[in-house]
């Protein structure tokens, strides 16, 4: 195996025997399987409903929302590098059972719940899109100082905002409790210039036989902190967190200043090919929705 880049695309060069390999990980992902989520607290109700989930989209929102400020963290590679074999080949979504390392547990807890949060804005709630918290104040939405912030704030076609906060555990779902509670503060406490439709957290426990979705919907709270939020703001946070800006810091030689020109828009990695003797398999991040089809497999 070698990796390069050409044309602004990673190849994943392979070899006869690892190429198979890799075909039937990303036929297991684009498999749909069945995912457990409960409702708590939605219009005064609790309930259970199970959907259909396909591992694929699930890792493509793992990878979006871990991305960091590195400019390459929009290569869609990382992801399925990563967990493109954790998950089992039963009928409901679980962990195969290999993925539960002692050391990594937090890790992959924490990167599943927000990739999990991720994936339930977009399939449950139907957002328009989304992005997370950190990327918005970098863009100039204000937070009150001190308010614990939720992870994310999606926009709806109807131009109302969604406030979600992502909890994970590599335990049961009791385990949740404490960080569920918190949860729901996180979600309460900011406001927004834009409408408000539903604030949530959610939920991941993970396990080796089955893995649950926990989603509570709080009350609306009176003290929300007021915020410039706009469903405007958002929709630039979620271009900017996926093609990250770079600051260029040159020297100017006759006064020995500093002068930090406009951001370099660096354009991203857009695409992975996996590439074998006879086919290949291309992961494209283009398809983002498509009316949530997903279709991000292409083998030829």
């Amino acid at each position: 195996m070698n990796i390069t880049i050409e044309n602004n695309k990673v190849i994943v060069n392979l070899d006869e025997v690892e190429f198979p390999l890799f075909e039937a990980m990303f036929e297991n992902l684009d498999r749909r399987i069945q995912c457990s989520c409960k409702f708590r607290e939605f219009d005064g109700q609790d309930y259970e409903m199970i959907f259909p989930l396909l591992p694929m989209h699930l890792c493509r929102t793992i990878g979006e929302a871990n991305l960091s400020a590195d400019p390459f963290a929009t290569v869609s590679l990382y992801p399925f590098w990563k967990y493109g074999f954790a998950f089992g080949t039963g009928n409901m979504l679980a962990l195969a059972l290999g993925i539960e390392d002692a050391h990594k547990k937090a890790v992959a807890a924490d990167e599943f719940g927000m990739g999990f949060c991720a994936w339930a804005m977009e399939e449950l709630f139907d957002c328009d899109t989304w992005a997370d918290t950190s990327t918005l104040i970098k863009i100039g939405a204000v937070f009150p100082i001190g308010t614990r912030r939720p992870d994310f704030v999606c926009t709806f076609k109807d131009g109302t905002l969604g406030v979600f906060e992502a909890k994970g555990t590599t335990g049961t779902v009791g385990d949740l409790t404490g960080a569920l509670k918190t949860g729901k503060l996180q979600t309460a406490g900011i406001g927004a210039q834009s409408p408000i439709k539903c604030r949530v957290a959610v939920g991941c426990a993970l396990g080796t036989d089955v893995t649950r979705i926990i989603l509570l919907d709080p009350p609306p709270g009176g003290d929300a902190k007021p915020t410039n939020l706009t469903a405007d703001l958002v929709r630039q946070a979620a271009k900017a967190m996926r093609r990250p800006t770079v600051g260029v810091v040159r020297e100017r030689p006759e006064d020995e200043r500093a002068v930090r020109e406009p951001p370099l828009q660096l354009p991203g990695i857009t695409e992975t090919i996996f590439r074998g003797p006879t086919a290949e398999i291309a992961l494209k991040r283009e398809e983002y929705r498509e009316e949530k089809k997903h279709g991000w497999l292409k083998i030829e």
